[in-house]
């Protein structure tokens, strides 16, 4: 009887030690009290970039409106029985090695993917982010088109979540005819120009970007860009971003002239946008962009291809102008039609005014908090 007891003793041990030192480690501060409630942790890149503001402002909805433990993390493999939830799909395939992720509770976000063998480099990293979601108890997503698609690959339904981004309506708002008129002297935008913005990545890699990444479509906005140069002449072109090389090389040889500013902090870009009578997404995939938010919350008028959130976001010739993806033509002629006729933007832009005001961050967050955190957190309590 005792050999059978220290034979089922010592197998319950070996299993122990196949759950390695993270189990013990928990079993440990359990044993001395020292655990506590689980906390959310957002994963950011710590570079100042759209993607660290997302997670910004949704921790700071969720701890000041809800009183819940949460804050910006970049080092989520040093945590242990809490909720990480990595802001965007390469930084969860970033850490499939840690060995932290089974002692936690995983939430990735994905704003953009594809099987379409065009985007090779975007399909593996899908395929990998796909075999990868068993490791996950909810995959966010931040728009319709996306959800649709991760229910089609077969992710459960009970696992995706879609939230929208949100704004700053504090920071992104319109600007007077005189903060306008200042803010283009500042950056040499001529006066009398029609100018149109872009202000994403849209280069391969993070030098000069010579190398376009077609799924943003540089390409397309070029082509567009050459259609309008030939009817509006005050045509004027504003970049940001970084790698750019490809559309200044474009706009260079096309002869339309642009502006192209390096910003430090992502509020900067706020006077960018009061520098534009249109903003232009010509992409092929995307997530977002905030700029389909941004524009509108700015009062710029927006023109965009069907992708990502502006579908959600826009009604055509309501608060923007849509048209389909690699539609040269149809993007073009929306351009032309706010350059001849100012009346348009002034329509769209007030009803983009009006639209924009449930997508305020002090709302998103709330959501985000609603339909995404409570549950797991009253799952966590109940197990």
């Amino acid at each position: 009887m005792r050999r059978t007891q220290w034979a089922a003793k010592g197998q319950k041990v070996r299993s122990l030690l196949a759950s390695g030192p993270d189990f013990f480690y928990r079993q440990a501060r359990r044993a001395w009290g020292l655990n506590s409630e689980p906390a959310l942790y957002y994963v950011v890149p710590d570079a100042n970039w759209v993607t660290d503001w997302v997670g910004r402002y949704v921790v700071t909805a969720v701890t000041h409106q809800f009183n819940v433990k949460a804050q910006l993390t970049t080092a989520p493999h040093l945590l242990v029985d809490h909720i990480i939830h990595y802001g965007e799909a390469g930084a969860f395939l970033a850490s499939l090695e840690s060995r932290r992720n089974r002692q936690n509770t995983l939430i990735a976000t994905i704003f953009h993917g594809n099987l379409a063998p065009q985007f090779p480099q975007l399909t593996r990293n899908t395929e990998k982010f796909l075999i990868n979601t068993s490791q996950l108890t909810r995959v966010v997503t931040a728009c319709r088109i996306m959800e649709n698609r991760l229910l089609d690959w077969g992710v459960p339904a009970e696992k995706v979540v879609c939230l929208p981004l949100g704004v700053d309506l504090a920071k992104f708002r319109p600007a007077t005819a005189a903060q306008r008129q200042i803010y283009r002297s500042q950056i040499d935008v001529p006066q009398n120009a029609f100018c149109v913005g872009s202000f994403q990545k849209d280069g391969a890699g993070w030098g000069e970007g010579l190398t376009p990444k077609l799924v943003k479509g540089p390409d397309v906005f070029l082509a567009v860009m050459a259609r309008v140069f030939q009817q509006q002449k005050n045509l004027f072109v504003l970049l940001t971003g970084p790698a750019r090389g490809y559309v200044k090389q474009g706009l260079d040889k096309l002869g339309i002239p642009y502006r192209h500013q390096i910003l430090e902090n992502y509020h900067d870009v706020v006077t960018m946008y009061h520098c534009l009578d249109a903003y232009l997404v010509a992409s092929r995939e995307e997530g977002g962009p905030n700029a389909v938010l941004e524009s509108l919350a700015c009062g710029v008028p927006l023109v965009s291809t069907r992708v990502g959130t502006a579908p959600d976001v826009i009604t055509h010739d309501g608060n923007g102008l849509l048209a389909d993806v690699d539609d040269v033509a149809g993007l073009a002629e929306s351009i032309g039609r706010l350059a001849d006729d100012q009346n348009l933007g002034g329509r769209l832009a007030l009803q983009g005014l009006a639209d924009i005001q449930k997508y305020d961050w002090s709302l998103i967050g709330v959501r985000y908090y609603r339909e995404l955190y409570a549950p797991i957190f009253a799952a966590l309590k109940d197990g």
